[in-house]
C-alpha cells in the first residue's frame, strides 16, 4: 500500500511498516475473483490463497484502516512473525500458549508464531524508555491453533492500533472505541452488536471491602476465572471445613515451631523421597499459609451479596452507573476512584459523538481475557453469534508492568478482523444456511436408525463425483501388544474372526465371519486421527486418546460402545511429599507461589496436552506451563523436567514406585477400549451392508 512506510524513528523490534503479504491494491494482479479454498487441518482451517478482485476487497479494506489510523496520529509499526516462546507465552498464560505455533530455533530455544500484536508492540515500546506516550497502528496476520471442528481460521489478519502512556486515558478510550467504529464503517460491516464491561470495578471492590489480605490476593488472581472465583467466594462464606489428617499434621508441623523447615523436611519424609524442584522451605511458606488461611474469619454474607450483586449488573452505561453508586453507598463500600473514571469514560464517548450512557454494559464481561484489567469491549454480529467477533480491545495497565516497566502505564487498544467484517458485510442474515447433504440410507435394519441419528456420516460433505464408492468396509485396530490381543478376542467373541497374516513384523490382517470387511493395523494413537479423516470407518482405540486428538467432534468421531478392557484413569499426580497439596485448589495456590519464587511456572509433564489444558481451567489453575513427555513420564519430577504429571493409569504402582499419588480430586477421565466410528468415511450400499452386520453381531445398537 502506497504511503505506508513513516520516515520516523522507531523503537527496537519495529518498522515503519504495516504491511501485509502482497502489493498495493489492484497493482499487477489478475482481474478475477480468485480465492482459494481453505484447507481443514489439524488445528483448524488454513486461510486460503488470494488474488485478484478478493485481494483487491482486502487490500482496500486495510488501506482505509490505515488512513484513518494515520490521520489520528498513530504510525505505522509492524513486529516481526517470529518470537522467542520463552518469555512472551509466559505473559500470556498457558490457554495462549496451547494454541500458539511453536518452532525449535537454531540454538534449541523455542520460538513461536506471533499470536496478536499487543504484547509485541507493547514490548518495543518499552525498549525505547517507558516514560514516553505514543500511539501506534498495525496491520498484518497472526496464528493461532484452533479447537477441532470449530471452522475458525489459524491465520487472519488484524488491523489495530494502541495508545500508550496517554495522559487523559478517558480521552484515549474514547477515541480507540470511536475509530474502530469508523473503521468498521468504512469497510461496510453493518448489523453488529456491542459489549462492555470494566475489570477495573471489580478489582476496586475487592480492594475497599474489609477482608484478610490474603483472601484479598486469592479473589483477586482469580477475576479472569470467574468460576474459580464464585467458588472462592462460596468458601469464604462457609469457612474451612475440619481438615484431613494429613492437614492437620501439617499444621501441627508449624504451629508454633521456630524451626518450621526442619519439621516439614521430617513430615515430608515420612511420605515419600523429596524430589523435584520444590524445597521444604517452599511448603513451610506454603503450610503457614493454610495455618493463616485457617484462622480467617468467615466472609459476611453481606460482602457475598455485595460482590454478587454489583457481578450481576447489566444494561445501559448509564443505568449501571448509577446503580453501581446507589449499591455501594448503601453497603458503605467506597469505590469512588472507579466510579469515577467510569463517568470520565461516558462523558469523554459523548464527546467522541458517541452516545456513552447507551451502551450496552454487563459486569461479568471480560472476565476470561486476562491481561485485560480495565474497561474492554467486542463487536459482533447480532445476528451470527456464532460467527468470530468482528472487534475488540481493552485497557492493560498492569501488563506493561510485568513487561518491565515496573509500574502501571495507562494503556488501551484495540484491533478489528477485516476478514471477518468483509465477510460479515457480504453476507445477509435473511440468507438461510445450505440444508446439510443427507448420508445414503442403510438398506435395512437396525443400522438404518442409527445412520438417520448420524452415528455415522457421508463422505465429508465431498461430492459423489470426486469420492469413489467404497466397496468395503474398513476396520482400524491396534497393531500390537495387549490392546491387540484383547480386541481379537472382544471381536471373536462375537463371530468375528482376525488373524495377522504375513510375516510376523507386518502390520497385515484379515477378518473371517463378515464378507465385505478389511482390517488396518494402526497405532492406538493413529486411530482417532484416521477416524477423523474419514480414512477408516470403524476403529478401536482408547477414549482418552480420542477425547484428546480429536475433542469436541461428536459429528467427527462417533463413540458406539465401551469394550469391557483397557480400563485406565488419566490422573493429576503430585510428588508424595507434597503435603501441602491435597486437591486442585491446593496446587493452584502451590503454583502461584512457585512462580513468585522461581520466576516461571510450574511445569506439568504430560502427552495429553488438551485434556490437561481444559482440566486445569475447569479448576481454575493458572500458574502452570504443559511440557511434552512421550514416554516415562512418571520420571519427570525426579529429573526435575517437570513438577508434577498427567498420566495414565491402570493400578498406580508405577505412579507409587516413582514416589508419586493421585490428588484428591484430580481424576480427569475414566478411559477403556472403544469401538468408535467415524462421521466422514465414504459409504456405499455395500459398507452399508457390512455396518448392519457388524451392529447386529456387536450389538452397538442396542
Amino acid at each position: 500500500m502506497p504511503g505506508r512506510l513513516a520516515d520516523t524513528a522507531l523503537p527496537d523490534g519495529l518498522t515503519g511498516s504495516g504491511e501485509t503479504a502482497g502489493t498495493a491494491p489492484g497493482a499487477g494482479r489478475p482481474e478475477d475473483d480468485s480465492r482459494d479454498s481453505p484447507t481443514i487441518g489439524l488445528w483448524g482451517v488454513a486461510r486460503g490463497t488470494q488474488s485478484g478482485a478478493a485481494l483487491a476487497e482486502i487490500d482496500t479494506a486495510l488501506g482505509a484502516l490505515e488512513r484513518l489510523f494515520a490521520g489520528a496520529g498513530y504510525r505505522p509499526v509492524s513486529p516481526p512473525h517470529l518470537f522467542q516462546a520463552e518469555v512472551l507465552l509466559d505473559l500470556y498464560g498457558e490457554d495462549v500458549r496451547g494454541r500458539a505455533f511453536l518452532f525449535p530455533g537454531v540454538g534449541g530455544e523455542e520460538l513461536c508464531l506471533r499470536p496478536d500484536f499487543t504484547v509485541p508492540v507493547a514490548r518495543a515500546h518499552g525498549a525505547a524508555g517507558w516514560e514516553h506516550a505514543a500511539k501506534y497502528a498495525y496491520q498484518g496476520p497472526v496464528f493461532r491453533r484452533q479447537p477441532p471442528g470449530s471452522g475458525r481460521p489459524i491465520e487472519y489478519l488484524q488491523a489495530g492500533i494502541e495508545n500508550i502512556g496517554a495522559a487523559d486515558p478517558a480521552a484515549a478510550e474514547a477515541q480507540v472505541l470511536a475509530l474502530v467504529f469508523e473503521g468498521l464503517a468504512e469497510i461496510g460491516a453493518e448489523g453488529f452488536t456491542v459489549a462492555t464491561g470494566d475489570l477495573g470495578i471489580v478489582f476496586a471492590l475487592l480492594e475497599a471491602l474489609e477482608m484478610p489480605a490474603a483472601r484479598r490476593a486469592r479473589l483477586a488472581r482469580h477475576v479472569w476465572r470467574p468460576a474459580r472465583f464464585d467458588w472462592l467466594v462460596a468458601a469464604s462464606v462457609a469457612g474451612t471445613g475440619a481438615p484431613s489428617a494429613a492437614r492437620q499434621a501439617l499444621l501441627e508441623a508449624v504451629e508454633g515451631s521456630e524451626e518450621s523447615v526442619g519439621a516439614i523436611e521430617r513430615l515430608a519424609a515420612a511420605s515419600g523421597e523429596i524430589l523435584g524442584r520444590r524445597d521444604a522451605a517452599e511448603i513451610a511458606e506454603r503450610a503457614a499459609a493454610l495455618a493463616a488461611a485457617a484462622a480467617e474469619p468467615a466472609m459476611p454474607a453481606e460482602q457475598a451479596n455485595l460482590i454478587d450483586a454489583v457481578l450481576a449488573l447489566e444494561g445501559p452505561s448509564g443505568d449501571v452507573l448509577a446503580e453501581l453508586r446507589s449499591l455501594t453507598a448503601e453497603a458503605g463500600v467506597p469505590i469512588h476512584g472507579a466510579l469515577d473514571a467510569f463517568e470520565r469514560r461516558l462523558d469523554a464517548f459523548n464527546r467522541a459523538g458517541l452516545d456513552g450512557e447507551a451502551l450496552p454494559f454487563d459486569a461479568r464481561f471480560g472476565r476470561t481475557l486476562e491481561y485485560y484489567d480495565g474497561f474492554v469491549f467486542e463487536v459482533a454480529r447480532h445476528d451470527r453469534p456464532e460467527t468470530p467477533p468482528l472487534a475488540g480491545g481493552g485497557r492493560y495497565d498492569s501488563l506493561m508492568a510485568g513487561l518491565g516497566a515496573g509500574r502501571r502505564i495507562p494503556a488501551f487498544g484495540a484491533m478489528i478482523r477485516p476478514e471477518a467484517a468483509l465477510a460479515a458485510r457480504r453476507s445477509t442474515s435473511a440468507q438461510a444456511p445450505a440444508e446439510p447433504t443427507a448420508a445414503p440410507a442403510p438398506r435395512s435394519g437396525r443400522f438404518a436408525e442409527a445412520a438417520a441419528r448420524g452415528a455415522l456420516g457421508s463422505a465429508a460433505g465431498k461430492p459423489a463425483a470426486e469420492t469413489p464408492a467404497p466397496r468395503r468396509l474398513i476396520l482400524g485396530l491396534p497393531s500390537k501388544g495387549r490392546l491387540q490381543e484383547a480386541t481379537i478376542a472382544w471381536f471373536a467373541e462375537r463371530g468375528i474372526r482376525i488373524r495377522r497374516s504375513g510375516s510376523g513384523r507386518e502390520y497385515a490382517a484379515e477378518a473371517e465371519g463378515v464378507d465385505g470387511l478389511e482390517i488396518a493395523m494402526l497405532s492406538a494413537g493413529e486411530i482417532p486421527g484416521a477416524l477423523e479423516r474419514g480414512q477408516i470407518h470403524l476403529g478401536v482405540t482408547g477414549l482418552d486418546l480420542v477425547r484428546e486428538k480429536v475433542p469436541a467432534r461428536e459429528a467427527g468421531v462417533r463413540r458406539l460402545c465401551p469394550m469391557g478392557f483397557g480400563h485406565a484413569d488419566l490422573v493429576v499426580a503430585v510428588p508424595d511429599w507434597w503435603v501441602d497439596v491435597e486437591r486442585m485448589g491446593d496446587l493452584d495456590e502451590a503454583a502461584a507461589a512457585f512462580r513468585d519464587r522461581h520466576g516461571h511456572a510450574m511445569r506439568v509433564a504430560t502427552k495429553y496436552h488438551g485434556l490437561t489444558r481444559a482440566f486445569f481451567r475447569q479448576c481454575g489453575v493458572a500458574d502452570y506451563r504443559v511440557v511434552d513427555s512421550q514416554g516415562a513420564t512418571e520420571a519427570t519430577p525426579k529429573n526435575q523436567t517437570a513438577e508434577l504429571i498427567v498420566d495414565i493409569t491402570s493400578s498406580g504402582e508405577t505412579l507409587r514406585a516413582n514416589h508419586l499419588r493421585v490428588l484428591e480430586d484430580g481424576l480427569i477421565l475414566r478411559s477403556e477400549a472403544t469401538l468408535f466410528a467415524s462421521g466422514s468415511a465414504a459409504r456405499s450400499a455395500e459398507t452399508d451392508r457390512v455396518l448392519t452386520i457388524m451392529g447386529q453381531r456387536c450389538e452397538f445398537l442396542s
